[in-house]
């Protein structure tokens, strides 16, 4: 007994009807798999041109037909310009020829292309688990280094398993450094930038002022603890006095900064910078019939107080400059370059022969 397209078809519609129809469609179209008929679709929901799911007509066998059709009624005309002489029975022979021949070059291009498929996979494959070898080299090799690392002690006090640096010393490291950078901001406005004995008075000064915030934020800390608290952990205690001493630095760091470009600001250089600023503004071919307007006054003191925040910005960024190599060159060591600066520098150096292939790769 035949079980046709038109009868799966209102079954399907039937069970749709029912609670819960998503399961028990998916249950029956896989029930129906074996039932299906798709000689020359690739469409899993297609029997012999009809759509399972919908009921209506399938779109792939649409194509294939059409294409088909195409190929027998080009292959036609060519018999007909090629051999026009031929007899109906001889031209319906050479015409069923080459269909054999063209479906037989396009069975082989099919399993050409399968197989390249597969290549293709293979390759990938192949390419994947060697990028996960490789990445499980690198992790076991970084573990390895980081475990290394950790075993060394504390470059600064000698702390066991601290990795060469341990986490008090390494906030110091930083306070001491943000100090220094502290100082350098009040030398901007207070100091004369060539006298050695102004500029060290400045920033002596300036450490001395750190230092006693520095002790008053550490004794709030420990005034808020209980007695005998940190006796217990004497690394982490060490460890959070360190914190809140470079915290406090930051902070002073950040005011330093403000208060050196608001005094920048004030300098003749920023004023001039301001006054032409003002004057261009207020001269623009919108303000001219009324220079002295309203308008006109609030957009040139806008603009100057602009211009003048630049050049703090300038000024504060070029002293700066001239103070880390002064410095550098009283020390001997190299003068520290922005990283914005040491880009271009870097970018030009050639990759090592490992790097590159890597890069490459």
């Amino acid at each position: 007994m035949g079980f046709g397209a038109g009868c799966r078809c209102s079954l399907l519609a039937g069970f749709g009807e029912l609670p819960g129809s998503g399961g028990r469609l998916g249950q029956l179209l896989g029930g129906l798999e074996r039932l299906v008929r798709r000689p020359s679709c690739s469409d899993r929901r297609c029997d012999v041109g009809t759509r399972l799911d919908i009921g209506g007509e399938c779109g792939n066998c649409g194509n294939v037909v059409h294409i088909r059709r195409a190929c027998r009624a080009r292959t036609v005309a060519e018999i007909g310009r090629e051999l026009p002489h031929l007899c109906d029975d001889e031209r319906r022979r050479v015409l069923e020829e080459r269909l054999r021949e063209h479906a037989a070059a396009e069975v082989e291009d099919l399993v050409w292309r399968q197989e390249r498929a597969r290549a293709e996979r293979a390759r990938r494959a192949a390419v994947r688990a060697a990028d996960q070898e490789r990445a499980e080299d690198e992790r076991a090799a970084a573990a390895a280094a980081e475990a290394v690392c950790q075993a060394l002690a504390c470059e600064d006090c000698g702390q066991q398993q601290a990795g060469g640096l341990c986490e008090a010393c390494g906030y110091r490291r930083r306070t001491e450094t943000l100090t220094v950078e502290t100082g350098l901001l009040a030398v901007t406005w207070a100091a004369v930038l060539d006298d050695r004995d102004d500029i060290d008075a400045v920033t002596a000064g300036v450490r001395a002022s750190l230092e006693a915030d520095i002790k008053h934020t550490q004794r709030e800390f420990l005034d808020s603890v209980q007695p005998g608290e940190l006796d217990t952990d004497p690394a982490g205690a060490a460890a959070v006095l360190a914190f809140a001493a470079l915290q406090t630095v930051e902070a002073a760091l950040s005011d330093y900064r403000s208060n050196a470009l608001e005094r920048l600001g004030r300098t003749e250089e920023a004023e001039a910078e301001a006054r032409r600023a003002y004057k261009t503004e207020q001269g623009r071919r919108w303000f001219r019939h009324n220079p002295n307007g309203a308008d006109a006054i609030a957009a040139a003191t806008k603009a100057a107080a602009t211009a003048r925040g630049r050049a703090a910005v300038y000024l504060l960024t070029t002293r700066l400059k001239q103070l880390r190599e002064q410095t550098a060159a009283r020390t001997g060591q190299a003068p520290a370059v922005p990283w914005r600066d040491r880009l271009p520098e870097l970018a030009a150096r050639p990759l090592h022969t490992d790097t590159a292939g890597a890069v490459i790769a």
